[in-house]
């Protein structure tokens, strides 16, 4: 909201979208993160642990003395632990690759996203192309 202000200031419109993703903690492929953490950042030397971090795991749900049968989780990251909306930032940083390559800016914390384009009245069907554009890139 601060960079929309500024813009105002200067004399000049910003388009804004929230993006929201249901369930996006939930919808993470493990190897997809695996090969981003590994080919687009780098990581080596603790690449095993965070394979270790991210495979075996299961969640079963208890109520007073009954526990349901163990589930295995091929996908779905905690959501609790710093690590977890480190790991979704990590996931889905294509979004933010996405939006460099339209002009568009990007802001994210987790799961919660916003894509915003500053430009002047005369420009905004421009600018509100550049949005719509980028959105159509993520979403593929």
């Amino acid at each position: 909201m601060k960079d929309a202000l500024l813009v105002a200031d200067q004399g000049m419109v910003s388009i804004i979208v929230l993006l929201y993703y249901s369930a996006a903690f939930d919808t993470v492929d493990y190897s997809i993160a695996v090969d981003i953490l590994q080919n687009k950042l780098g990581v080596t030397s603790s690449l095993q642990w965070f394979c270790n971090y991210l495979s075996c795991r299961s969640f079963s749900v208890s109520f007073k003395s009954q526990t349901a049968q163990n589930v295995d989780m091929d996908s779905r990251l905690p959501q609790g632990p710093t690590l977890g909306p480190l790991m979704y930032i990590t996931y889905a940083s294509e979004l933010q690759v996405a939006a460099e390559r339209h002009g568009v800016v990007f802001h994210s914390f987790a799961d919660d996203t916003q894509l915003s384009k500053a430009t002047r009245v005369k420009d905004i069907q421009a600018a509100k192309q550049a949005i719509v554009n980028c959105i159509k890139s993520i979403q593929d």
